[in-house]
């Protein structure tokens, strides 16, 4: 949740850079702004994700564009958009044309601000063109932020609190059914704290997730959960083998977000080796502009460290990962 945190005080930041600029700076700061989006994973998976949504053709783009610089002084708000979700779109369509085009900061404040000086258009052309995107993006980072939340506060109710009741649900299952014990558990917590419908989903192109919350909205939930348990055979592959779930889950249903819940029944600790230098919870994997998220519930942590010696550690690396969604 840190990571989301800093995200959306980053974005903040480059939107006021820009909006703090003068004639002499703006056509750097704008560049940067852009450029910042870009080479920004987390970002650009939501704006990519708004423009699969809702595509402009070029041609469609071409004539915003010959609309705005036109002699009289056209404006983005000249058009209705349905949603955020589809102006947005619209305007990171225009944002890449423009610079497609090579237009700098200066040009488009001066002919797109509808002010009759730079320190009138500035705020205009910042407020028309690029609080729009920014204001979504902050909307969909909450959103990840407040399911990351309720998962981290269901691992510490799980764990603190639940782990005996469970585990002892889990030992009693006779017909190998034993997803389904956590699977319950965590869809009736999810209902609890608002995510509407947490169902299984219908068969999909790559099967069925465990849970996909929301299925009757545009933003569903993919969640996946899988089981690592040494006795019954549920090793690092079973975590492998969620991971490559999740990311053909969140292919079919066109999500930027991705997450697994792994519930741990061994005493030892799983890493997620992912190459990033912080610890920020819970571990993220970025694989072509999208985020998928490792949550592991750990339920056997109540034996004295006297008596099970060093703990051990079972490390899973972003390169076994990877190669289970390998073609």
């Amino acid at each position: 949740m840190c990571y989301n945190h800093n995200l959306r005080s980053n974005l903040q930041e480059w939107r006021n850079r820009l909006y703090k600029s003068n004639q002499r700076n703006v056509t750097n700061n704008y560049k940067f702004f852009l450029e910042k989006l870009q080479q920004t994973v987390p970002i650009m998976s939501i704006l990519q994700t708004a423009k699969d949504n809702y595509p402009f053709t070029e041609e469609v783009v071409v004539s915003y564009n010959d609309h705005l610089f036109d002699k009289g002084r056209g404006s983005i708000g000249d058009y209705t958009f349905d949603n955020e979700e589809q102006l947005a779109s619209a305007l990171f369509h225009l944002l890449t044309y423009f610079q497609q085009q090579s237009y700098d900061g200066r040009t488009l404040v001066e002919n797109l601000g509808t002010g009759r000086t730079y320190t009138e258009n500035i705020p205009n052309f910042v407020d028309l063109y690029i609080d729009p995107i920014t204001n979504f993006i902050h909307d969909k980072l909450d959103e990840t932020s407040n399911i990351i939340y309720l998962l981290e506060k269901y691992k510490k109710r799980t764990e603190w609190f639940m782990y005996n009741i469970l585990l002892a649900k889990y030992n009693m299952v006779d017909n190998k059914q034993y997803e389904q014990v956590f699977e319950d558990d965590l869809r009736l917590y999810l209902f609890d704290q608002g995510i509407d419908y947490p169902f299984s989903t219908p068969k999909s192109a790559s099967g069925r997730a465990d849970i996909v919350g929301q299925i009757h909205t545009d933003d569903p939930l993919i969640l996946e959960i899988k089981i690592f348990d040494t006795e019954r055979g549920y090793r690092k592959n079973r975590v492998i083998d969620g991971f490559s779930q999740v990311v053909k889950y969140t292919n079919d249903y066109n999500k930027n977000v991705g997450y697994l819940v792994v519930f741990n029944v061994d005493n030892k600790e799983i890493e997620i080796s992912t190459g990033e230098s912080d610890r920020t919870f819970p571990p993220r994997i970025v694989l072509n502009n999208k985020v998928y998220y490792i949550v592991f519930v750990n339920l056997n942590f109540d034996v004295s460290a006297s008596k099970t010696g060093a703990l051990k550690v079972e490390t899973i690396t972003i390169e076994e990962l990877l190669v289970a969604i390998t073609p």
